[in-house]
């Protein structure tokens, strides 16, 4: 992805919703569309939800939102497959966002890193999003949930950067004729 520096310029200074929405200083003029994912030097805070001409409102991970889900992988320790999961909410009281829909036989500890999935098409795929606090099966046991401390700070954001996704082509001229029989 190339990245598009951007200043954050509002913020809902209502407690409540703190840790829904965010503002920043790029917008449609400047290449930002909507879905775009948006990172800090730290991780993933967000997605661009919608944009003007000259700035963008941010959802952040942490937003209450319903439809605020993202594909990701817990990343397998020693050679292990990556566990994937969507995130699905934030709990204030753990300051820790929601790992949903784990399948239940896997094994997860403490401290394994959470990343994009790239499955969803929205988000490119390792963007750091933070790493595994714990984790407790759903309330019907079919299923694990895991607790994420987000990688980046999400009540302290300044300078971020929008994600604008490079599409690879394939140059057929150029290729290698074992390649193209793959």
């Amino acid at each position: 992805y190339n990245p598009i520096v951007a200043t954050l310029i509002a913020r809902n200074p209502d407690p409540g919703r703190w840790f829904d929405l965010i503002t920043i200083d790029k917008g449609s003029q400047h290449g930002i569309q909507k879905d775009m994912a948006v990172i800090t030097d730290k991780g993933l805070i967000g997605k661009i939800k919608n944009t003007s001409k000259f700035n963008s409102t941010v959802q952040l991970l942490s937003s209450p939102d319903r439809k605020n889900r993202i594909a990701a992988e817990i990343q397998g320790k020693d050679g292990q497959p990556n566990i994937f999961g969507l995130i699905e909410g934030y709990d204030e009281k753990k300051k820790a966002l929601l790992l949903k829909k784990i399948e239940s036989d896997v094994k997860i500890e403490k401290g394994q890193k959470v990343v994009t999935s790239g499955s969803s098409g929205i988000f490119p795929e390792g963007l750091v999003i933070g790493e595994v606090m714990e984790v407790e099966p759903d309330s019907y046991g079919l299923s694990q949930m895991a607790y994420i401390k987000p990688e980046a700070d999400l009540y302290n954001i300044d300078r971020v950067f929008v994600t604008e996704r490079v599409k690879e082509t394939i140059d057929i001229d150029n290729m290698d004729p074992e390649e193209e029989e793959e």
